[in-house]
């Protein structure tokens, strides 16, 4: 292979080009940032929050390239206070400076990371009013770089009417981070989705895919795709799934989301999401990082 400088040895005696480095890594890690695992992350004393040392991860030098940061001992960085009202999510980032070859952590509001290089090592959901950090909901960094495929199942065999994906109520559900620009497929399948009940001969189901923000109440999910399910008779189960591939905006910020999968009857009715329960979970959602 080649490189920016299309130098394969040191540029000159004793020195080497940095940037070929980072394109190495860049080109090493399929162009994946992220942490390589899971970081460690406590409130402390006032607002102060540390993060344990050990952390390693994979950042954006917004050049084209990537850049290994990390660091064998705990760093402590402060918080901000809360809001008047509300709440805020912020995030603990890592800026990167590759002509200096260094990085500084702070916390910062989550939008502020939109197209920003470096890095983010945590999260945190700050309440109205705040001024401790013990006060507020400190997640620490999930472990992303080598993260292809976010996976949950559930057999629910509750009695429903749900009429449409926002009153259904939340049957399934699998939390995913996503990264600027990439593609992610969002996959449920249920196996046994049932009519018990309906004005229409034979009734009709719908089965769908949505997502909201990490924490949001069920009825504020946002349906991405819906299929119709063809019941056809009731007290008959009919194996029916549903995906849909969305791209993350290359310019907004990271963020983490709950993905939804739910199953709906067309009209007066009731069923059951999972009517069989002797065949393994009825209700499987995935959520996959199909790249850019």
């Amino acid at each position: 292979m080649t490189t920016p400088t299309g130098r394969l040895a040191y540029g000159q005696a004793g020195t080497y080009d940095a940037i070929d480095d980072r394109s190495v890594i860049r080109a090493l890690s399929n162009n994946r940032t992220g942490l390589v695992g899971a970081t460690e992350v406590a409130a402390g004393a006032g607002l102060a929050v540390t993060v344990a040392g050990g952390w390693l991860g994979i950042a954006d030098c917004g050049d084209r390239t990537n850049a290994v940061a990390g660091s064998a001992t705990a760093t402590v960085v402060d918080a901000s206070p809360g809001p008047p009202t509300g709440t805020r999510e912020d995030l603990i980032w890592v800026d990167v400076d590759p002509d200096e070859g260094t990085w500084a952590m702070s916390v910062i509001p989550a939008s502020a990371s939109a197209g920003r290089p470096g890095l983010a090592v945590g999260s945190i959901t700050v309440p109205a009013n705040a001024t401790l950090a013990s006060q507020m909901t400190i997640r620490a960094g999930e472990a992303m770089l080598d993260r292809r495929l976010w996976y949950a199942e559930f057999t629910e065999t509750n009695v429903r009417t749900g009429q449409t994906w926002e009153t259904v109520g939340n049957q399934a559900w699998v939390q995913a981070t996503c990264e600027p620009g990439r593609l992610y497929r969002v996959r449920f399948t249920a196996n046994s989705p049932m009519p018990l009940t309906s004005q229409y001969a034979p009734p009709g189901g719908r089965i769908g895919v949505g997502m909201r923000p990490l924490g949001a109440p069920d009825a504020s999910s946002q349906l991405l795709r819906a299929g119709v399910i063809a019941w056809p008779i009731i007290n008959a189960a009919q194996h029916s799934e549903i995906e849909a591939i969305f791209r993350h905006p290359p310019a907004a910020a990271p963020i983490a989301r709950w993905f939804d999968g739910r199953v709906w009857i067309a009209g007066n009715g009731s069923f059951r999401a999972s009517a069989v329960t002797a065949q393994g979970p009825g209700l499987v959602i995935s959520v996959e990082d199909m790249g850019t």
